[in-house]
């Protein structure tokens, strides 16, 4: 879409139209509620009816496993409709925020073969609306060492491959997954950060302050495992630079992680909260981040900022349905499924 001219006015017209589609909070907590039956109702005659019914010819997979399937295909392909509707600007910008997706899959190939244990042996739902495709991702999957799958990156071709071949690196010579996700992360945050420098806007600044935030949850939840003496932060792994509002050398000095996010937008998650574990404190951080990508949805009706938050809102939707399912389909309490959820009122 290079050259073709900006269609704010357009795509954001659409994407507000659309976003009508997705399920309400008090939908979430009526499925939540309702058990794993009426969820399987739901998919059956709702919104997601398509890409439910075409699951159910499989024999081959479980119930929960036919939703999965049917959420990870719908949420792909509204993800990749509205990419296809952006020209120009938007679109540039939104293939940076949705190359989140392969970003993903690399940590997912990371821990693959860091894991000491027996692999999963059923693949693994990838998420597929960023620039590479399932193949690439399958291949690296099946490997059945680092070095085969780095030769499978080169043989592939793609540039973006580099970001995940230099962790793959440094997990093969290191043996530690940190250090191997820090690589992961810096060469990703570099290889975009030229995209949107052609964007001195405050439209290239939203994407700029969403990869800086992914480096601050990084920073803050090495401090953590510093801290609690993961295993993992036994080789010592330096905070990554470039954040948006953590500055790692206040970080490193930090006795109370309260100190360094008081005047920040991160303080937000914490402020009025007690938590009885690092986990519960790093899902709350977590939280907030996707709770300011979908607050900016409706605030420019006409700049970069309902495009980002319609992709906030479809990912949240994927993360929530996903976990309804999984809570229902084990009969855990309503309440805490409904207190796992993303925010998205």
């Amino acid at each position: 879409m290079r050259g073709h001219e900006e269609n704010y006015s357009y795509l954001c017209a659409a994407l507000r139209a659309r976003a009508a589609r997705f399920y309400t909070w008090e939908e979430l907590s009526s499925l939540a509620r309702g058990g794993f039956e009426s969820l399987k109702s739901e998919f059956l005659e709702g919104r997601y009816s398509e890409s439910y019914r075409s699951q159910l010819l499989s024999s081959l997979s479980s119930p929960l496993r036919k939703i999965e399937l049917a959420i990870m295909f719908e949420i792909t392909r509204r993800l990749r409709s509205a990419h296809l509707k952006a020209q120009g600007e938007p679109h540039e910008l939104m293939s940076v925020v949705l190359s989140q997706a392969d970003l993903h899959n690399f940590r997912i190939i990371l821990r693959r073969f860091a894991s000491k244990g027996s692999h999963q042996e059923q693949e693994y739902l990838w998420h597929l609306y960023g620039d590479l495709p399932r193949k690439f991702f399958k291949n690296l999957w099946e490997s059945d060492s680092i070095t085969m799958a780095r030769e499978r990156i080169y043989l592939f071709g793609n540039p973006r491959g580099a970001i995940l071949d230099s962790a793959l690196a440094v997990l093969q010579t290191s043996k530690n997954l940190i250090l191997a996700e820090r690589e992961l992360i810096l060469n990703y945050i570099g290889y975009y950060e030229t995209s949107i420098s052609r964007f001195p806007n405050k439209n290239g600044a939203i994407v700029k302050e969403y990869l800086g935030r992914l480096v601050d949850l990084w920073n803050l939840n090495l401090w953590l495992k510093q801290r609690i003496g993961a295993e993992e932060s036994r080789s010592s792994a330096d905070y990554l630079p470039g954040g948006a509002w953590i500055n790692p050398k206040d970080l490193s000095n930090a006795k109370v992680i309260t100190d360094v996010i008081r005047w920040t937008p991160w303080y937000k998650a914490v402020r009025t909260k007690t938590f009885n574990s690092t986990m519960e404190f790093q899902w709350h951080i977590q939280r907030e981040f996707w709770r300011w990508q979908i607050s900016l949805f409706r605030k420019d009706p006409l700049g970069f900022e309902v495009p980002f938050g319609y992709i906030a809102k479809a990912l949240a939707e994927w993360s929530n349905l996903n976990i309804i399912a999984i809570g229902t389909a084990f009969r855990l309490n309503p309440d805490k499924i409904i207190g796992r959820l993303i925010p998205i009122k």
